[in-house]
């Protein structure tokens, strides 16, 4: 069974999937502040293991999900006893680069909050990877049909996997990915300019332009992650082929060349079912402004309070990985992306605060990196 759950970055409780969409909603029922949201990975491949913590709150009349800071993070090796702890990096808790789970494994999500308040996971069980055997885009003009882009089809790459399934087991598999394009344009900076590694407000000092922009001191990259969330089940595909399966579209957000890093997980059953929860959540339901069902609760919960809901889950996986490089140089299409008027800060003669400058860091966070991607072409 394949199914592709479709998370729009504006709407709703599904937003903790997203990993760093910020735009609120209206709240039509009765919200409950407070709730925590978790989302984690442990993956057999490095540089890919992370958890996002989330909790809900209202702000100004609408519903928003904010990230949760200051908690401490573990993966915990159920085996050995061994602690893994993760580092908070922009809006994410991150495993160490050369981290990796091993099939065969058994591992835990620990958490501890900022108020000492505790959550843990289920054991998760790590499986054995099932490889790609090909991985290719195909370009769309009309790609999909988004509304809340202006109601109309907009063009990008259909992202396609094929595979040889094992005969004999019942396998679930989840796909993720990640792409990279080149980012001229570190920060911009709206009524004040950029110093000591930030951007900061000029007040009632500042006249004349409404943002400066500041490019990269060094290479950079844009990193996006996925807008849904593929699963599939081989219960009619045991032991076969499977070819050109759909696992994800890549908007032309930009033209900019680009690589994408796909990893082909294996999944138990419980967070197969778990996703597919989420589905109907979304194709069954009066729509995602309505209360999410118990079900959606995975595998995370208060060792000391059995009553309170924790929704996520923490997914520990053997995944393959895989990745490709997409020229986009001759595409003729607008990009959806349009570039804003470029303004430096006037550094001959410049009437700003010491020392003006046109350039900013490459800062590493989850959406960002000055590390070179391992299949990046220069053209």
């Amino acid at each position: 069974m394949n199914s592709k759950l479709r998370l729009p970055c504006f709407l709703s409780i599904l937003i903790v999937f997203l990993s760093g969409c910020t735009d609120p909603i209206e709240p039509e029922f009765e919200f409950q502040e407070g709730l925590v949201f978790v989302e984690g990975f442990a993956t057999t491949t490095p540089g890919n293991s992370y958890v996002i913590i989330s909790t809900s709150a209202i702000e100004f009349g609408v519903y928003v999900v904010n990230f949760l800071e200051g908690a401490s993070v573990t993966f915990e090796n159920v085996g050995t006893g061994s602690v893994v702890a993760l580092n908070e990096i922009e809006g994410t808790y991150v495993a160490p680069q050369d981290f990796r789970v091993a099939p065969g494994e058994q591992w835990k999500l620990n958490i501890t909050l900022p108020n000492g308040k505790r959550y843990e996971s289920s054991v998760e069980n790590v499986l054995q990877p099932i490889p790609v055997s090909d991985l290719e885009v195909r370009y769309d003009t009309e790609l999909e049909f988004r509304e809340t882009l202006g109601g109309r089809f907009l063009p990008g790459h259909e992202l396609l996997v094929s595979f040889d399934d094992p005969v004999g087991e019942e396998n679930y598999y989840y796909w993720s990915y990640r792409t990279y394009e080149n980012l001229d344009f570190c920060e911009k900076c709206f009524q004040g300019i950029f110093r000591e590694g930030e951007c900061q407000s000029l007040g009632s000092n500042f006249a004349g332009f409404p943002y400066f922009d500041y490019a990269c001191e060094t290479d950079c990259w844009q990193i996006r992650f996925p807008e849904s969330i593929t699963v599939y089940s081989d219960r009619f595909t045991d032991g076969k082929a499977v070819n050109k399966l759909p696992i994800g579209n890549l908007l032309l957000y930009t033209k900019q060349n680009m690589v994408v890093e796909v990893q082909q997980m294996a999944i138990s059953p419980d967070a197969f079912e778990y996703y597919q929860v989420l589905r109907d959540v979304l194709e069954n339901s009066t729509g995602l402004n309505a209360p999410p069902p118990a079900a959606l609760v995975g595998n995370m919960s208060n060792p000391e309070d059995s009553e309170e809901f924790v929704f996520g889950r923490f997914t520990a996986v053997g995944a393959s990985a895989t990745g490709l490089f997409i020229d986009r140089t001759f595409i003729g299409e607008q990009a959806l992306e349009q570039r804003q008027t470029i303004i430096f800060e006037p550094v001959v003669g410049c009437p700003l605060p010491p020392d003006c400058t046109t350039f900013a860091p490459c800062s590493e966070t989850r959406f960002r990196t000055a590390i070179r991607p391992e299949l990046w072409v220069d053209q």
